[in-house]
């Protein structure tokens, strides 16, 4: 995350405050919503909006980058609630497996860690995400680890193809997109930009709880 884009910091016990800086209007429509940082729980936090926003009776598309079913634990949900709430529900998932057969994890840096396979997907989630950017059909659009990205040098999807599709958004519609880091361009773009901070880890990754 660029370092001109600061935490909203609101103290909840400052009683001398007369506006409250995340409450001011609780019928305003948001457009663009970042989850960024190293923390676990950007996918987590998307996932919980979603099911919130499936209570709410709103119609949600979900949108996975560099994630494919195999490997995705909430995937078998996913396809639960598509089959229970199909006016409601839909996903795509716009990448393949990150874990090699010795279950090692291909980073992008890795000798193998982009192949053909990756980039047709990746083209293949663009393109179903402009087009559901703009249809309006959909109340709320979670877009998950799509940030890095854009923001990495070799710009897997560069700004002059992406920025279009995010100043496009259709009235009727939410965005929020998860990433560990993010371009400037996307930030600006965005009226709430969250960045999530561990202060400690247990440096593994629990299948059911992180993935």
């Amino acid at each position: 995350m660029s370092a001109k884009h600061h935490n909203l910091l609101v103290d909840q016990n400052d009683s001398e405050k007369k506006d409250d800086l995340i409450h001011d209007n609780p019928h305003k429509k948001e457009k663009l919503r970042l989850y960024l940082g190293y923390a676990p729980g950007k996918t987590t936090a998307l996932n919980g909006v979603a099911l919130r926003a499936l209570g709410a009776g709103l119609k949600i598309k979900l949108i996975l980058f560099s994630k494919c079913p195999e490997t995705t634990s909430e995937s078998k949900i996913y396809q639960i609630f598509k089959a229970q709430f199909p006016n409601y529900f839909d996903y795509f998932f716009a990448g393949t497996s990150r874990i090699r057969e010795d279950e090692s994890f291909r980073f992008f840096g890795d000798p193998d860690g982009w192949t053909l396979e990756d980039q047709l997907k990746l083209d293949q989630g663009i393109r179903q995400l402009t087009k559901d950017i703009s249809s309006g059909e959909y109340d709320l659009i979670c877009v998950d680890e799509l940030t890095d990205l854009l923001y990495h040098k070799e710009q897997r999807v560069t700004e002059k193809i992406a920025k279009p599709i995010f100043q496009n958004i259709h009235s009727n519609t939410t965005i929020i997109v998860t990433g560990h880091l993010c371009p400037d361009w996307l930030c600006d773009l965005a009226s709430t930009v969250i960045e999530g901070k561990a202060s400690k880890h247990y440096k593994g990754y629990t299948k059911g709880i992180e993935w």
